[in-house]
């Protein structure tokens, strides 16, 4: 099998699919990046999980996950997709041979699955370039997501529940209107907060209690 998933990633695939009441998720794409003793991983799943871990000298030093919207997901599917029977096709580095790189493997739907090889030095075909662009972005969505992003997405509010905030303090939650626009008031301040579906995970650190 191309994709070797670590442990704690097939875990979280596996919790991510029993959530929604599906099968475990396939691999639509990941990339291995390693130079030295540093290797980043960012992984898509057919369930919109996005995945990145970091780790160094064999150690998890990082990891976070996001579920992509529907749109957002479609897009960097079709952007790989529109690429996928080009990319790594030309110029091809074995990774055994190379100190630092990345190893490439790819399940699109529609596409038989294929892997590649690139080191950073190499100067990429522009189908390659571009699919290593869209594994930037999606790598560099998923780092810099905000961490009560994706535990926020399955949550339910609901009145006198009490959250901490991400400027400091805590508000509980006074009203719960359509779309998911919540009322929330500061414990300490009494200042009310009207906070959109959208921009929870911008206000909102963790939920604590009710």
């Amino acid at each position: 099998m191309i994709f070797r998933l670590s442990l704690v990633v097939l875990m979280m695939a596996v919790a991510a699919g029993a959530v929604v009441g599906q099968e475990v998720p396939n691999v639509v794409v990941e990339r291995h990046w390693f130079h030295g003793d540093r290797a980043v991983r960012i992984t898509l799943f057919d369930n919109k999980m996005a995945v990145t871990t970091v780790r160094e000298q064999g150690l998890q030093v990082f990891l976070r996950q996001l579920t992509l919207a529907d749109g957002e997901y479609k897009i960097y599917i079709k952007a790989m997709a529109e690429v996928a029977d080009k990319a790594g096709r030309s110029d091809r580095v074995p990774v055994e041979t190379i100190d630092s790189g990345a190893r490439v493997a790819l399940n699109l739907p529609g596409f038989s699955p294929s892997s590649f090889s690139y080191s950073p030095l190499q100067v990429l075909d522009l189908a390659t370039a571009r699919l290593v662009a869209a594994l930037d972005d999606l790598q560099k969505r998923v780092t810099e997501a905000s961490p009560s992003q994706e535990a926020l997405r399955l949550w339910k509010p609901a009145i006198g529940t009490l959250v901490e905030l991400f400027t400091g303090g805590t508000a509980s939650v006074t009203e719960v209107r359509e779309n998911g626009v919540l009322v929330m008031e500061q414990t300490d301040t009494g200042i009310i907060m009207v906070v959109p579906r959208e921009e929870w995970h911008l206000v909102i650190l963790k939920v604590l209690a009710r």
